[in-house]
């Protein structure tokens, strides 16, 4: 009864008796009509890096491509937004007084005389942004390059803030 149950099954037949794996005798593939598998999961680290480098440089260059485009598309405005403001631009050398507003997130000013101020307060004239100057228009020309591009137009209105709104400022309080 030493026997233990893998011997007492080979005795009977009932188990195959297995063979010690041999560790010295390398595995080849067969290669006979078959095929050899090409390791596509795996690539060397230098090839991995050869194709970040590429990928790196075809963005940049995309990137260098959009950036050229948008500055062409900026000057193409720019220009006829030049010609319109050299057609029917108002300049007054009398030009005393400043009329204030807000653009982009500042104050701003130009220089126009009292009537002037009048018309820009009711509509008839605007002003609009090029190169660092600020230029009167006549509204209809004002619209022309909205048309173009409103982010040359400041807004003249002078609306209220919320914050105005939600907390007015009292009539009878003396500054």
């Amino acid at each position: 009864m030493s026997n233990s149950l893998k011997d007492q099954l080979l005795a009977l037949g009932l188990a195959a008796k297995k063979s010690k794996p041999q560790l010295n005798k390398p595995r080849r593939p067969q290669t006979e009509g078959k095929k050899p598998k090409q390791r596509n999961a795996e690539i060397s680290l230098d090839q991995a890096y050869r194709i970040r480098s590429q990928e790196d440089r075809s963005q940049k260059q995309q990137a260098i491509a959009r950036k050229r485009e948008k500055e062409r598309q900026r000057r193409e405005i720019n220009q006829k937004i030049k010609t319109l403001i050299e057609e029917s631009a108002i300049r007054d050398t009398a030009a005393d007084s400043k009329r204030n507003f807000l653009y982009k997130g500042r104050i701003r000013s130009v220089l126009a005389t009292r009537e002037q101020i009048k018309e820009i307060n009711n509509g008839s004239l605007g002003v609009v942004y090029l190169s660092g100057n600020y230029h009167l228009m006549p509204a209809d020309k004002i619209e022309e390059i909205r048309q173009i591009s409103p982010d040359h137009i400041p807004d003249l209105s002078g609306a209220e803030s919320k914050e105005e709104v939600e907390n007015p400022v009292p009539d009878d309080l003396i500054w």
